[in-house]
């Protein structure tokens, strides 16, 4: 929360935490009405912790209330995508009003005052933005996987998901065909045609910068001052970022560090401007770290991944870090990278897996909500119709969530 005192989790149990994580406590565990794994959970800013939002695997995106003595007051569906919704934009200083993205390629403005969700934008490739011939090319809806609000600016938010670009959007200037005010990638993935995914992809404290991490390749710095296609200022390596849909984050009251998890089970804590390795930990023993949460000010780091805890760390070392095995492991992930990437694979079953997960999905949200409403049959055949587009234009890495 804005005063660092409580810290909120969701887990595949369908619950979410509050922590007072100073004591080692659950202050309040809430069980939601989620069907499947809820992937985050948020404090509504300004509001005396007692409004949460999450998203989850359904792709529903719910708001609960807290009375001040920590039960339930009510639970509300406020938003629904057709696909797992992995996260949310909180707006600064906004206690009404967030946004959340899915894999159904939609962004929803979210204001709790409203009945309904307001549709941004529906993020697809082969836009007018992506140089296609004038847009007169093929336009495949983008699953998305992760969006973050600038912090300096409430109008302009970031997104991306299954493709290579970050893509940057203005509120004021939005609609169905809209184009990205700014959109990135780095020109090598550009030039060596490969379709990496970017998992996640979060804001400096002061906004000039975005983070990108991808699937299976490097985490990229860009400025977001400079114009669409500029390249990359920064680039930081020797993580894995495979197995999951795997987060990334700033570190420092001035973001300072670059942090993220590895499907190694280790934490990797880079200085932003020299991208070298200053901290290297080992955080879960079931490998995979997925989360990585900064105190809004003072030094501590909350981690989580496929332990069934959140870890707590903070630099209290009295000795210099000697990084043992550092180099061992950055070795061992970077064949296993190469491992896969030889590899081939097969985008028949990779399809026919995504539609097993969006038949089941589909399966449980009907049976909590009975009245759905029938065009969901529809939609969902679109959906289908723009993936197996997306499966035409060549291989591509599918992320496999925890």
């Amino acid at each position: 929360n804005d005063k660092g005192t409580l810290l909120a989790s969701g887990s595949d149990d369908l619950k979410i935490v509050l922590w007072n994580w100073m004591s080692n406590k659950p202050k309040v565990v809430i069980p939601t009405e989620h069907v499947s794994n809820v992937f985050q959970a948020k404090f509504m800013p300004f509001c005396c912790d007692t409004v949460i939002v999450s998203a989850a695997r359904d792709g529903q995106i719910f708001k609960t209330s807290l009375a001040y003595d920590g039960s339930v007051r009510e639970s509300i569906k406020v938003a629904a995508h057709r696909g797992a919704a992995h996260k949310l934009g909180m707006i600064n200083g906004d206690p009404h009003v967030f946004l959340s993205c899915g894999e159904d390629a939609v962004v929803f403005s979210i204001d709790l005052r409203e009945e309904e969700p307001h549709k941004l934008v529906t993020v697809k490739e082969g836009d007018a933005d992506s140089g296609g011939g004038g847009g007169q090319g093929r336009r495949r809806k983008v699953a998305l996987y992760t969006i973050f609000c600038d912090p300096s600016n409430s109008n302009l938010f970031a997104t991306a998901g299954r493709d290579q670009f970050a893509r940057i959007y203005d509120r004021r200037k939005l609609g169905e065909e809209v184009e990205p005010v700014v959109k990135f990638c780095p020109h090598n993935l550009v030039a060596q045609g490969r379709h990496e995914n970017i998992t996640c992809l979060v804001y400096s404290n002061d906004g000039r910068e975005l983070l990108c991490s991808y699937n299976d390749e490097d985490i990229y710095l860009f400025d977001t001052r400079h114009s669409s296609g500029a390249e990359h200022s920064k680039s930081y390596r020797g993580h894995r970022n495979n197995a999951t849909v795997k987060g990334v984050n700033f570190y420092g009251p001035s973001s300072e560090f670059v942090v993220s998890g590895s499907d190694c089970g280790h934490v990797f804590l880079w200085d932003k401007e020299s991208e070298e390795v200053v901290q290297f930990l080992e955080a879960d023993q079931a490998g995979v770290v997925n989360c990585l949460e900064p105190h809004p000010f003072g030094a501590f780091l909350a981690t989580s991944g496929l332990d069934h805890d959140v870890k707590i760390w903070m630099p209290t070392a009295g000795e210099t870090t000697h990084l043992n095995g550092l180099e061992e492991c950055i070795d061992k992930n970077e064949r296993e990278r190469e491992q896969e990437r030889q590899m081939p694979h097969d985008m028949m079953s990779e399809h026919f897996m995504r539609m097993i997960m969006r038949q089941f999905r589909r399966s449980r949200r009907h049976d909590v909500d009975e009245n759905e409403d029938e065009s969901d049959s529809e939609e969902s055949e679109e959906e289908e119709s723009d993936e197996g587009e997306d499966e035409d234009e060549g291989e591509r890495i599918v992320c496999r969530q925890s």
